[in-house]
């Protein structure tokens, strides 16, 4: 095994529109340069353990093990040949392959395991969904637009399953993405945050986790904890160092209330499998009662109701309308963020134009966030 370079490029993925949060969440980490999709990274050794443990809004962790310039295949298979896999699959150990080759003259899916086999001297297979999270290296190659990189997957199984939210409601929200929302909205843990329509929980619980300052990784484990390179990384000591930082109790109140009971009753099983179960407060109220529950203000957010995801339309322009009256009747004063399917509902429900509007995606459906400044 060669010597272990002294510095990790990374590159982050996230879900498209969150590039700036995640950009300004990694800049303490080391050098940062936002791309479409994500954010490009350089830092110390364990940069990959450091990202995977704490950016909430990073989708994946990509180690680089290559990346240079090309104009044509044969600078790819040169590239590939000179690459040492020794940090992330011990000698002779088997490696899962996730590809995608936009370049002329590239061999065949079959040639080309035939070729890494002979090259690295180890069993080459498709990358599978059973393969995430499990002993076998996850490696992601991409060969286009006059690059290549090939990159081991710190994760394996994607961040944003932290490792609580196992049921949703109708209309789930990512934990990365609700983070992204939060972020977006100006969520400030010393405010209140109210969500009148939480659902299973996901804003609510994302907000707690937050405002107690638990890293989002620390109930999880992760792919790259079985690579040789894990053992100069000390996983444990990053681990206890984010856990000495973790706060008794958010500093200020997190509400939620949503009609459905059946989905109260989900939110309540997610944050105690969080670890949040005291630190929110659930009502069973609907939308066109909920009132502040705190004495200053502070943040109302929601992902609103969508019919194309609750497969249903009808009723959305009176929820709609009993949101409106509802911000304005108990909410004034309150910064606002809602998160919708169609940008002409953002008047609408939050009582006129934002002042901001975030163009984002909730699993393949384009959605947008409105966001209203506090009223003075």
């Amino acid at each position: 095994m060669g010597q272990r370079a002294e510095r990790e490029r990374v590159f982050l993925q996230c879900l498209p529109g969150l590039e700036p949060v995640l950009e300004a969440s990694a800049r303490p980490l080391g050098l940062t340069l936002p791309v479409a999709g994500g954010v490009e990274m350089e830092g110390r050794t364990g940069l990959h353990a450091e990202a995977a443990l704490v950016l909430r809004v990073a989708e994946r962790v990509l180690l680089r093990l290559l990346e240079l310039p090309i104009r044509r295949w044969s600078e790819v298979e040169a590239g590939l040949r000179s690459t040492c896999l020794d940090d992330v699959a011990p000698p002779g150990a088997a490696i899962s392959l996730e590809t995608s080759l936009r370049i002329p003259n590239a061999p065949a899916p079959r040639r080309l395991t035939e070729l890494l086999e002979q090259w690295w001297r180890r069993p080459v297979q498709p990358a599978r969904g059973e393969d995430l999270g499990g002993p076998i290296p996850r490696l992601v190659l991409r060969v286009g637009e006059g690059r290549v990189s090939l990159s081991a997957d710190a994760g394996g199984e994607p961040l944003y399953k932290r490792g609580w939210r196992q049921e949703i409601s109708r209309a789930p929200l990512r934990e990365t993405l609700a983070a992204g929302v939060l972020s977006l909205a100006g969520y400030d843990p010393e405010r209140p945050l109210r969500d009148p329509v939480c659902g299973s929980g996901t804003l609510i619980i994302e907000a707690a986790l937050m405002a107690r300052s638990v890293a989002p990784g620390l109930g999880r484990t992760f792919a790259a904890e079985h690579w040789p390179l894990a053992a100069g990384v000390d996983w444990s000591g990053r681990r206890d160092r984010l856990r000495s930082r973790v706060r008794a109790s958010p500093p200020a109140p997190i509400l939620g209330s949503d009609l459905n009971a059946g989905a109260l009753g989900t939110a309540r099983r997610n944050a105690r499998r969080a670890g949040v179960l005291a630190d929110i407060q659930l009502d069973r109220v609907d939308v066109a009662a909920a009132v502040v529950g705190a004495s200053v203000p502070g943040l109302v957010v929601g992902n609103l109701p969508y019919g194309l995801r609750v497969g249903v339309r009808d009723g959305l322009e009176a929820f709609d309308t009993a949101l409106k009256w509802t911000l304005a009747r108990a909410f004034r004063g309150w910064r606002k963020g809602l998160l919708v399917d169609d940008e002409a509902r953002l008047a609408r429900a939050g009582g006129g134009a934002p002042q901001r509007v975030y163009r984002l995606l909730n699993g393949g459906l384009p959605v947008v966030l409105g966001v209203w400044d506090a009223e003075g």
